[in-house]
């Protein structure tokens, strides 16, 4: 497999941090996802997103915690991905939640759900270009209840990274002392 970059996880050519990271580090300090976002997979979280297949929570959460079972990664808590209200009510459920509830079982971690908060509704970041992502998010997270913690913030699919940063300049913020981005699938670019 080709090397990734030790905080961002972008494929790069040899083991190390990818210069994007050493220009200007993001505001996670580490980011982790346990497959790429393709065949199979693609296709089981688009039917757990889309479609109420709620029950492959539990395997899902297995890949990422498999994945982060030899870190020695041990945040303080664990949250998700929140969705705004309106999203929330028409979906019936987080998929992202549903993830990282069955995650901090596994770890026998603090599953915290009233960390993060999206504040306004936006555009899905699906199909959107990589510039109207940026300003999709900008400032529509606010975080609280960290101050002083390490946090682990569950994602279902890291495209662009935008939400990971938005998020995790949120966390930091709001005083989190580390965050860990994590997903199942990660696009390859």
């Amino acid at each position: 497999p080709e090397p990734i970059c030790d905080i961002c996880g972008t494929a790069i050519g040899a083991p190390g941090t990818c210069i994007g990271c050493q220009y200007k580090s993001p505001p996670f300090d580490k980011m982790l996802s346990a497959c790429v976002f393709e065949g199979l997979l693609k296709d089981i979280i688009h039917k757990f997103k889309y479609n109420n297949a709620t029950l492959y929570k539990k395997p899902l959460a297995g890949l990422v915690y498999d994945m982060l079972l030899h870190t020695g990664i041990r945040p303080d808590m664990i949250t998700f991905v929140p969705l705004h209200w309106t999203r929330m009510i028409s979906r019936g459920y987080n998929q992202t939640a549903l993830i990282a509830r069955e995650l901090a079982g596994y770890m026998g971690l603090d599953m915290r759900y009233d960390v993060i908060h999206k504040t306004r509704r936006t555009l899905s970041q699906v199909g959107l270009k990589r510039t109207d992502r940026m300003s999709n998010l900008r400032n529509v997270f606010i975080s609280n209840g960290v101050n002083g913690k390490s946090v682990m913030v569950v994602d279902d699919v890291i495209t662009t990274a935008r939400t990971a940063h938005e998020i995790s300049r949120s966390l930091k913020r709001a005083g989190a002392s580390y965050v860990i981005f994590v997903s199942v699938g990660r696009i390859i670019r």
